[in-house]
């Protein structure tokens, strides 16, 4: 035991002298750790869990899953208006945010962060011996599948959606899988990131091999989900669906019942969670938590549209994740989000889940012509919420109506809605608005963050979104 602590110990110490050295600096300038501690930061099996814990930890972070990168594209969005006192992502809200925003450089920061620690588990040659092939096999896939992801999340916010411009030439980030220390890279197109993400997913989905599989972890299963999700926002329905279907008929997953659904939410880990960030005791975010950003014992700045209220059909299941607040009223009604109940650290951060493998495959069967599939799918998740629902049997644009209003309910508060505008190239219109700027005309620039000023300033090769 005394070993393996040592050896963790390490491999984290490495860990912090990176990102130490790097915050002060260009995140895609990859010194200390990379390029000359990563012969010794990878030498055994046990070497590969220690620094695949390492890439899960960064998405803990407040500025990722933890509160920001959940939180931004949802204050961005129709779903969610704020508090008169709320001064927490208010810039995003507002549609004021300046390369200079705080916000805006720790997203930045910790994605590229993900994909540095993943870099130095794909990147390391270490020969293992057969019997833990598997093992190395496992990690490896993990990292893989971790990388697409966070590059998939900085292209969302930081880059016009795919399918912008028509063939997706338009600034994308710049994609890192090796180590340069002297690299000052250009954004790659849309396209080209959308391509790595492919790649890496499909790299990881064979190496991925343990049974059964966790939610608090990358599984073959989670990287079909990404896959899924992925394909659908790049209109590729055809691998959209077969990833939906292939994760929906793996038997390792389970709808969560209409009468446990609501307490699923302060429990974590359940039986239709596909990968879900995990916070313990020790992992408390604290005060920067992102459920403390809705509940009255947090800060509560922001709270639920009248719009996304009045789209929950009554006696939907899904309208119980709301709590009266009588100290509140008048424009900003007397309801809270209460999706994340706990007060203190144990609200885990969904980010693949059952529920949406169903709808994604509903969008994709409507756009192949499968409708009957479809609205089979969407039933199948409406009823869940609503068991006296009738059965969906749209046809055509109402049935693709149909799927994105389910879609925007059983999803909301989960940083989807403004990706969702965005890829069905829709304004912003918020109907009971308390923000500054209430309607927002598509295609805008401020639906993007800005590049940090310290990226600008340390690359001379990075450009700043247009409009900032």
């Amino acid at each position: 035991m005394k070993k393996n602590i040592n050896k963790y110990a390490r491999i984290f110490s490495l860990l912090l002298i990176f990102f130490a050295t790097s915050c002060g600096k260009d995140f895609l300038d990859l010194n200390p750790y990379q390029s000359v501690a990563l012969g010794d930061a990878i030498k055994e099996i046990d070497d590969y869990k220690a620094a695949v814990y390492g890439i899960y930890s960064g998405l803990q972070s407040s500025n990722y899953y933890g509160r920001y990168f959940v939180l931004v594209p949802d204050v961005m969005s129709d779903d969610v208006k704020q508090n008169a006192q709320a001064n927490r992502a208010r810039d995003f809200s507002d549609y004021q945010a300046t390369a200079l925003d705080g916000i805006a450089l720790g997203m930045w920061g910790i994605m590229y962060d993900v994909i540095n620690r993943a870099n130095v588990v794909i990147n390391a040659e270490v020969e293992v011996t057969p019997a833990v092939q598997d093992q190395k096999d496992e990690y490896v896939g993990e990292a893989y599948a971790l990388r697409a992801l966070a590059h998939f999340d900085l292209v969302r916010m930081f880059a016009q959606h795919y399918g912008f411009t028509s063939d997706n030439s338009h600034p994308g980030v710049a994609v890192v899988t090796v180590f340069d220390q002297n690299s000052k890279p250009v954004r790659n197109t849309v396209a080209e990131v959308y391509q790595q993400i492919i790649s890496d997913l499909q790299t990881a989905i064979p190496l991925l091999k343990i049974e059964p599989p966790s939610a608090g972890r990358i599984s073959k299963e989670a990287a079909q989900a990404l896959l899924a999700r992925v394909a659908l926002y790049m209109g590729n329905f055809q691998m959209a669906e077969q990833m939906a279907s292939a994760v929906i008929s793996s038997g390792n997953y389970s709808l969560v019942s209409t009468d446990q659904y609501v307490d699923s939410w302060s429990q974590g880990l359940s039986s239709e969670s596909i990968f879900e960030v995990i916070f313990r005791q020790d992992d408390d975010n604290g005060s920067d938590a992102l459920g403390r950003m809705y509940i009255p014992e947090g800060y509560g700045d922001y709270l639920p549209s009248a719009d996304l209220l009045s789209a929950i059909p009554e006696g939907d299941v899904r309208g119980q994740l709301f709590k009266t607040d009588e100290t509140i009223g008048g424009v900003y009604g007397n309801l809270r989000v209460n999706k994340y109940p706990n007060t203190q650290y144990q609200n885990n951060t969904p980010v693949l889940r059952l529920s949406e493998m169903y709808l994604i495959r509903a969008e994709a069967r409507a756009m192949l012509g499968d409708e009957t599939g479809a609205q089979a799918d969407v039933t199948t998740i409406r009823q869940r919420g609503l068991p006296s629902a009738e059965a969906v049997t749209a046809t055509g644009q109402t049935l693709l109506d149909e799927i994105e209003k389910e879609k925007r309910i059983e999803l909301m508060f989960e940083g989807q809605r403004l990706w969702e505008l965005m890829r069905h190239k829709q304004s912003l219109v918020r109907t009971d608005c308390t923000n500054l700027v209430c309607d927002v005309a598509y295609p805008n620039n401020r639906f993007v963050a800005p590049i940090p000023q310290a990226e600008l300033d340390a690359n001379a090769n990075m450009n700043q979104n247009p409009g900032y």
